[in-house]
């Protein structure tokens, strides 16, 4: 599992993983000559065009054009979007597909995980030209939010199409500090806050060990795994229940807050497009089960952008998006 395609849960989960990778890296630096990776706006200029990309129809698991793609984001009710956060292909698709939304749809909405519910003030400002880009990037503290100087060219110009067609851009995640809470502490102590700060999340009073959780315990124990260094391990031992059932709470605080945010503006009339990392939308469970509790018999569309350079794919691999694109794969 690319821990980009999870984020923030990868961070909030302990593992060795992370401490071995810092370890491996520090070992090869007396002998090896310092490489200086592309900045992520050299790593989006060369990234290849949609169109040269292997992208792939859930249906039948045959190949789709390009076209086929932005005419079925055209007739969706809802799009939803799953990114690896440091794929600057993954990047450019999805600055397209928002692009191909807005101009397909007469009240669209751009909804990001990006942004947490207290940067709305300072989205809607930013929308209405109060403030400029640089201030908007500092009050909201974006600047470095997939890595070092990241939000300008990956992500910023997503929320300036939305500026040009007038269209709202959601600010729909929940602050990490109520995420955090979630797992620490448990739900009762946040249901207790006061209404200003109950607005910024949303909790499921009625979760239980369902689909979302056998998924985080899969990760959880993978996570850990990747850690063990080939040592023969009991995977029953790397996570207790209980203990995915503190993180469960954290990420469905997440997945809750973003799919209801995205369900208000859908239920006010517009339609959305929602951009998050992958694990959100994974078997059609988190962002999108969330979402589509609250506006059902809607035509959903759920694309994976995928870094993969396969140019054929299995049923199994579509993990319950209708369209798959392999972003390091070229015609």
């Amino acid at each position: 599992m690319n821990p980009n395609r999870v984020h923030g849960f990868w961070w909030s989960v302990p593992t060795p993983r992370r401490w071995t990778a810092l370890l491996a890296l520090l070992a090869t630096l007396p002998s090896c000559v310092a490489q200086v990776k592309p900045t992520p706006s050299e790593q989006l200029a060369r990234a290849p065009h949609p169109t040269a990309l292997a992208i792939f129809d859930a249906a039948s698991c045959a190949r789709l054009a390009w076209s086929e793609v932005l005419d079925r984001v055209a007739k969706a009710d809802a799009v939803f979007v799953g990114e690896t956060h440091d794929d600057a292909t993954a990047h450019t698709v999805e600055h397209a597909l928002v692009e191909s939304f807005i101009a397909s749809h007469e009240r669209p909405a751009l909804s990001l995980e990006f942004l947490e519910r207290d940067d709305q003030g300072f989205t809607d400002a930013y929308l209405r030209g109060e403030i400029s880009v640089d201030d908007f990037v500092t009050r909201t503290k974006s600047r470095d939010w997939a890595g070092v100087g990241t939000w300008m060219p990956w992500y910023q110009p997503m929320i300036d199409s939305a500026k040009r067609a007038r269209a709202p851009v959601v600010a729909a995640n929940a602050p990490r500090p109520y995420v955090t809470r979630a797992r620490t502490e448990g739900y009762d102590p946040l249901c207790a806050l006061g209404p200003e700060e109950r607005s910024q999340f949303e909790v499921d009073e009625a979760i239980s060990r369902d689909g979302d959780w056998e998924r985080l315990k899969a990760l959880i124990i993978e996570m850990r795994s990747d850690g063990a260094h080939g040592a023969a391990i009991i995977t029953g031992d790397l996570v207790s229940d209980d203990e995915v059932d503190s993180f469960h709470r954290a990420q469905r605080v997440w997945d809750r807050t973003m799919g209801l945010s995205a369900a208000r503006a859908q239920n006010s009339g517009y339609k959305v497009i929602h951009c998050v990392g992958a694990f959100h939308i994974g078997e059609r469970l988190g962002t999108v089960a969330q979402f589509a509790m609250q506006c059902p018999n809607l035509s959903i569309l759920v694309v994976d952008l995928v870094p993969s350079a396969a140019i054929t794919i299995a049923p199994e691999d579509f993990n319950g998006a209708d369209i798959v694109i392999h972003t390091k794969s070229a015609r």
